[in-house]
């Protein structure tokens, strides 16, 4: 008996055993020697009391004998492993039967082990020395799985954060390395347009000129036309009118050349930087009115405007001009698509009310813009073009197809918000656009 309680440590004096027997004799035995060696002891004496005391103290093993009045050894275990607090609690049955299928069912209960009676201190130390020990063992090694978890669950958090912050930073680079074509662009398409400026102007001023010059000319023949023979005059009108149509024909497409160099340059030329407070309603009032103008007064096009704004949308950070220009330019598009339904439906001889509509959604850290007509609409062919630099679905003459692409490099690049498209050809086109409430970036003096 010396030899087996001097293995065990002073730290074990503060293992908890529950003792659970009704005969006073061995119980005043397993006491007395199990306290001699530092172990807290605690009594019970039928199996309600066990099952209370076990959830209250949670010891570290139990000693229950089998054989206890009302309910018994077996039923008492069978209720512990039933119970979460209780169910990994030691169990030693301590016990005269000697019965193999009553140690079977002890076994099959949850019981870690059996000491028959009666007792031999020894046997007794020894089997709680070493399931007190294996339970020791399993809670640290309960304690190093959860470790062992949280752990992983980390290194997966830091996997998934490196991950996100590598994505990030190639699309850092690929932006860095965008902005400088594009800047190299810019400086690019600054120069050719600086240098194609001049030779154009020169085509329009002498297109235009070379017109008065043959209005003049018209002028003198017409007072020379007596002095004429009338076939001679003709084929003189006819030349100097050819003439005329060439130097006007000129002049248009030098115009619509200087368009989509003034197109390009604009391109090259959005400020990132100049951010300032706006009402955006106000902005979209201001464009509607600019951009329908012209059909209302110069084409006399009936036209309904409908406006939903979300009151709730404050000022917000934004470049006012850009901002502007984008408005304008998906409002022109709206209006170009009601006129020309509108030339279809009357050619048809149907019915057709134009309608432009404008509404604005507080999305909590984004506002959304949705502007709608009932116009001839976007083909699904096109569909996925028409953000593309010169695509245009417009007449030649009508468009450079700069107009969306710059749209979308305003709402996308400059203010890092999102547009679409939603459409049915011959029925209607939505643009979506929405743009974050805020920004990091620095910006000036409210706009009005």
């Amino acid at each position: 008996m010396d030899k087996v309680a001097n293995s065990i440590e002073k730290k074990d004096k503060k293992t908890t055993i529950l003792i659970v027997d009704d005969n006073p004799i061995d119980l005043k035995l397993a006491i007395t020697v199990l306290e001699s060696y530092n172990f807290k002891v605690l009594v019970s004496v039928d199996g309600e009391n066990c099952l209370k005391q076990a959830i209250e103290s949670s010891p570290d093993i139990i000693l229950l004998d089998v054989l206890m009045p009302i309910i018994d050894g077996f039923e008492i275990c069978k209720r512990l492993k039933a119970i979460p607090e209780t169910r990994d609690i030691p169990v030693i049955f301590m016990t005269a039967l000697s019965d193999i299928e009553d140690k079977i069912t002890g076994f099959e209960l949850g019981a870690v082990d059996y000491v028959t009676k009666p007792i031999i201190i020894d046997e007794v130390l020894a089997r709680v020395k070493v399931h007190i020990q294996l339970r020791q063992l399993t809670e640290k090694l309960k304690n190093k799985n959860v470790l062992l978890l949280e752990e992983i669950t980390q290194r997966k958090a830091a996997e998934a954060k490196l991950k996100e912050t590598l994505r990030q930073l190639k699309t850092a680079q690929k932006q860095i390395i965008a902005k400088e074509k594009l800047a190299y662009l810019g400086t690019l398409t600054s120069g050719i347009a600086h240098e194609l400026c001049n030779p154009l102007n020169f085509i329009q001023n002498f297109a235009q000129l070379s017109t008065d010059l043959v209005e003049e000319l018209m002028e003198e023949l017409a007072l020379e036309s007596n002095k004429m023979e009338p076939e001679k005059f003709e084929e003189f009108q006819e030349i100097i009118n050819d003439i005329k149509q060439n130097s006007d024909s000129i002049y248009q497409h030098g115009k619509r050349a200087e368009k989509i160099i003034k197109g390009m340059i604009r391109h090259t030329q959005i400020d990132h930087n100049s951010l300032q407070l706006s009402d955006i309603h106000n902005m979209l009032n201001e464009s509607l009115h600019l951009s329908c103008q012209k059909l209302w007064e110069k084409e006399n096009v009936p036209m309904t405007i409908q406006i939903n704004y979300d009151e709730s949308i404050n000022k917000i950070k934004l470049s006012f001009s850009d901002i502007f220009q984008a408005f304008m330019n998906i409002i022109d598009n709206s209006c170009y698509a009601l006129k020309t339904k509108l030339e279809q439906q009357e050619t048809a001889n149907q019915d057709f009310n134009p309608t432009l509509s404008v509404q604005t959604y507080n999305l909590g850290e984004k506002v959304a813009i949705h502007i709608n007509d009932n116009g001839i609409g976007i083909s699904s062919k096109v569909k996925d073009k028409i953000f593309d630099p010169f695509f245009t679905t417009k007449s030649p003459g009508e468009g450079v197809g700069l107009g969306l692409s710059l749209v979308h490099q305003i709402i996308v690049e400059q203010h890092h918000g999102s547009i679409k498209v939603e459409t049915k050809a011959g029925k209607y086109a939505e643009f979506i656009i929405e743009i974050p409430m805020t920004d990091s970036r620095n910006f000036l003096p409210e706009q009005d």
